[in-house]
C-alpha cells in the first residue's frame, strides 16, 4: 500500500541572498565539466542533532552562517529521515536502501553485492573520492570491504568509529597487546595503508585534513574535465566532539559549540573552493546529518524541538537537519515539512545525472527520486511514510505524513509506562511524542499496519542479506523468501473461541488491566508482555451502568480542576451519541450505537478522518463487544472482556484483539 499519506504542507518561505560582487565572480577552469554530469557534493556529518544548527533553531547560540546560507541559496527540509545509527545510516545513504534489508546487525558490514552511489557513478565517467568516516565494512574491514572496493577511486579517513580515539589515553592500554586505532588512506587496485595514528590529537584535525584532501580533488577533477563524487563523511559531532586547535575555546559553548563551529568552518573551506573552481551552477550539495544528536556525556547534543537522541527511534535520533542547493535548478530559499529519508538521496543523485537506470533492477531500492519536488515541477516530495528497523529486523516504528506510530516504544531514558509498548503521537499536536493518542484516532492504526504489511510481503520477494556473510554473495532467486512477521502484537494472532458471557451483566464499578500476580511462586521469571492495542477505552476504567445507558470513565489521575475527565457516554436504546474528547485537532466527533447481542453489548463507533488526497471525510468502524466472563481462578470475581475490532482505512487490514479487566485497580 504505498499509499501511505499524511497532513504535511511545504511551507515555501522566500529568502535574500547575499549580494555578490561581480568583481568576486570565479572564473570557469579550462575543461569544466558539462552542467548535464553535474558534480556531486554529499557532506554527511555525524550525530549531529537540529538544535545545533542555526537556521534550525541553534540552541547554544553558536553561529553557523555558512550552513544557514547554503539552506538559504537552496531547499531547507524539516523533516528529513535518516536510520537511527551510525552503521545503518551509512548502508541506507549509499544503497538507497533500507539498511535492514543489507544483513541482520552490522558487525560484519555491508557485503559487496550491494550498489553504492560510488559504483554507479563511475561507469558514467564520474571520479569518486571518500574523505572521512567509513564505517561499513565491519570490523574485519581491511583488504575485504574497502571504501576502494565499493566504488571509491580513493579514500582517507577512518575505517569505523570516531571514540577509538581514546583509547590510547586509556589507563592500562598497552600497544604491544592493543590494536592502535588508525587513520588511513587507499586508492582503487592498492592495498590500504596507514596513514597516523589516529588518538585524541589527530582527533581534533581530521575533519580538516578530509576537507582540504577533498578540496585537492575536486581541483584535480575540475582540471582534468571530469565530472566528481565528492563523499565527504565528517567525524563531528561524534563523541569525543573535540575542535581543531584553531576553534578549540572560540565559542563559549564548550567543546559540543566548538565542534558545530568546526563543522561550519569545514562546510565553509569546501563551498569556497566550489565558488573559487566555477563550479557552483554545476554542481549538486547535499548536506545533511546521519543521526540526530550525541548523548553520551560530556559531548551531549540538543535535538532542538525533538525528544530523543541516536540509538533510538525516536524524532530526536531520526528527524535531522537537511540543505540541498544547485543554482538554477532547485529555487533557493524554500523550506518544507514534506516527509524525505536519506534513502531518497541515490534516486535523486540518479535523475540529477540524467542516468536513473544506473539504480539496480535486480532488488529493491526503497528511495523515492526527490528531484521533481526539488525544482518545484511537484508540489510533494513523493514519499508519504518512513518504516524505522531494528538491525535484527523488527519494525520500531512507522511515521506516516504527522502520525508516527510505535510498535516496541523505547527511548534511551527509562519508559515510566513499560508495558504500554504500542502508541501513536500526532506529530505536529505533539512533536516531542509525550500523548500517546492510539485510542482516539483508530484508523491510523490500520494505515500504518498495512504499511508494515507490504514492507513484510516485500521481503518474500527478496529475502534479506543474512547476516555475517562472506563475500561473494549470491542472493536467492526473486520470490523464494518465506512470510516474515516484523512486529509482535496480540491482534496478530487468532484470539480463539470467546469464553462464556454471564447474564445479566452489571458491567458498573472499576476495572483495570492490571494482572494481579505475574511472577510464579518458584522464582521462575514472568513472562513479559506481549504488546497489544488495548480495548481503546483505557487500561483503568470506571463503569456506570444503568438500563438504559452505559457510561465509561478513562481514570487518568490529573488535577481535576485543571484538566476535565475523559468520558464515553452511550445509549442503550439504539440511538446515536457524539462522544468529542479534545486530543489537539478540530475533528468532527466519533458517532456510537449500542446494541445487545443476547449477554453480550456490541457498540458500533464510526471514527471520522479525512482523505489525504481529496480532503473528503470517511469513517472508520471500530466494534466493542463486551461480555462478564465467570470466574476462573483467585479471587473468584468475573472479569470483564473487551472484544475490540478495528476495521480497516485507506487499504489498511482491520484487526482484532481482547481485553480482559480485572475489579479494581490492584
Amino acid at each position: 500500500m504505498k499509499k501511505a499519506m499524511a497532513f504535511a504542507f511545504a511551507l515555501f518561505l522566500s529568502a535574500t541572498r547575499l549580494p555578490a560582487d561581480p568583481s568576486d565572480t570565479p572564473v570557469p577552469l579550462p575543461g569544466a565539466p558539462d552542467p548535464d554530469r553535474p558534480n556531486i557534493v554529499l557532506i554527511f556529518p555525524d550525530n549531529l542533532g537540529v538544535g545545533e544548527v542555526g537556521c534550525y533553531g541553534g540552541a547554544r547560540g553558536v553561529l553557523t552562517p555558512r550552513i544557514d546560507r547554503l539552506a538559504d541559496e537552496g531547499m531547507r527540509f524539516t523533516n528529513f529521515n535518516v536510520e537511527y545509527s551510525c552503521v545503518v545510516s551509512r548502508i541506507a545513504l549509499l544503497t538507497g536502501r533500507y539498511a535492514v534489508r543489507t544483513g541482520e546487525g552490522y558487525a560484519a558490514g555491508m557485503t559487496l553485492w550491494e550498489v553504492t552511489i560510488a559504483e554507479a557513478l563511475r561507469p558514467l565517467g564520474y571520479s569518486t573520492g571518500l574523505f572521512g568516516k567509513w564505517h561499513v565494512g565491519g570490523s574485519d574491514w581491511e583488504g575485504r570491504r574497502e571504501p576502494t572496493q565499493q566504488g571509491f577511486d580513493e579514500w582517507y579517513g577512518i575505517p569505523g568509529t570516531s571514540h577509538t580515539a581514546q583509547f590510547s589515553s586509556f589507563e592500562g592500554f598497552d600497544p604491544d597487546r592493543n590494536d592502535v586505532p588508525y587513520i588511513w588512506e587507499g586508492r582503487a587496485g592498492e592495498p590500504s595503508r596507514k596513514v597516523k595514528p589516529y588518538n585524541l590529537e589527530t582527533r581534533r584535525t581530521i575533519d580538516r585534513e578530509a576537507a582540504e584532501r577533498g578540496i585537492a580533488f575536486m581541483e584535480k577533477n575540475v582540471k582534468a574535465g571530469k565530472p566528481f563524487f565528492f563523499f565527504y563523511p565528517m567525524t563531528h559531532l561524534h563523541f569525543p566532539a573535540l575542535a581543531h586547535p584553531d576553534l578549540a575555546g572560540s565559542t563559549g559553548a564548550g567543546d559540543m559549540g566548538d565542534a558545530m563551529a568546526d563543522v561550519d568552518h569545514n562546510l565553509g573551506l569546501v563551498l569556497d573552493a566550489i565558488e573559487n573552481l566555477g563550479i557552483a551552477d554545476s554542481t549538486l550539495v547535499i548536506w545533511c546529518t546521519d543521526n540526530g544528536a550525541e548523548m553520551r556525556r560530556p559531548w551531549r547534543g540538543t535535538s532542538g524541538p525533538w525528544r530523543g537522541f541516536y540509538n533510538s527511534a525516536m524524532e530526536g535520533g531520526i528527524r535531522t537537519p537537511c540543505v540541498i542547493r544547485w543554482p538554477g535548478r532547485i529555487p533557493a530559499g524554500r523550506v518544507s515539512n514534506e516527509v524525505a529519508h536519506e534513502i531518497d538521496l541515490f534516486p535523486t543523485i540518479a535523475a540529477a545525472v540524467g542516468a536513473p537506470g544506473i539504480l539496480p533492477d535486480d532488488r529493491i531500492i526503497d528511495g523515492v527520486d526527490l528531484l521533481p519536488f526539488l525544482e518545484g515541477r511537484k508540489a510533494r516530495s513523493g514519499r508519504e511514510n518512513v518504516i524505522f528497523l531494528a538491525r535484527e529486523g523488527h519494525v520500531m516504528a512507522v511515521k506516516w505524513r504527522d502520525w508516527k506510530l510505535w510498535y516496541h516504544f523505547r527511548t534511551e531514558m527509562p519508559d515510566p509506562d513499560p508495558d504500554n509498548l504500542v502508541r501513536l503521537f500526532d506529530l505536529r499536536v505533539d512533536p516531542r511524542e509525550e500523548i500517546d493518542v492510539k485510542d482516539f484516532y483508530p484508523w491510523v492504526i490500520s494505515i500504518m499496519d498495512g504499511i508494515v504489511a507490504e514492507y513484510e510481503a516485500s521481503l518474500e520477494i527478496h529475502p534479506r542479506v543474512p547476516g555475517g556473510i562472506d563475500d561473494p554473495y549470491v542472493p536467492p532467486p526473486a520470490g523464494s523468501g518465506s512470510p516474515v512477521a516484523t512486529y509482535l502484537r496480540t491482534d496478530r494472532s487468532d484470539p480463539g473461541p470467546r469464553s462464556e458471557a454471564l447474564p445479566n451483566p452489571d458491567f458498573s464499578g472499576t476495572w483495570s488491566t492490571a494482572v494481579l500476580s505475574s511472577a510464579p511462586p518458584t522464582g521462575r521469571s514472568a513472562p513479559l508482555p506481549v504488546p497489544t492495542l488495548g480495548s481503546g477505552w483505557g487500561d483503568r476504567i470506571s463503569v456506570v451502568h444503568t438500563a438504559d445507558r452505559l457510561e465509561i470513565e478513562r481514570v487518568v489521575f490529573v488535577p481535576r480542576e485543571i484538566q476535565p475527565p475523559v468520558r464515553y457516554r452511550y445509549a442503550l436504546n439504539g440511538a446515536e451519541t457524539e462522544n468529542a474528547v479534545n486530543m489537539g485537532r478540530s475533528d468532527p466527533p466519533p458517532i456510537s450505537t449500542a446494541a445487545w447481542d443476547g449477554n453480550r453489548l456490541v457498540i458500533t463507533t464510526l471514527h471520522p478522518y479525512p482523505n489525504p488526497e481529496s480532503g473528503e471525510w470517511l469513517k472508520c468502524e471500530v466494534i466493542r463487544t463486551m461480555w462478564l466472563q465467570p470466574a476462573a481462578g483467585s479471587p473468584w470475581e468475573p472479569a470483564l472482556v473487551v472484544e475490540t475490532k478495528r476495521g480497516g482505512a485507506l487499504g489498511g487490514p482491520s484487526s482484532t484483539n481482547r481485553t480482559v479487566y480485572r475489579r479494581g485497580y490492584r
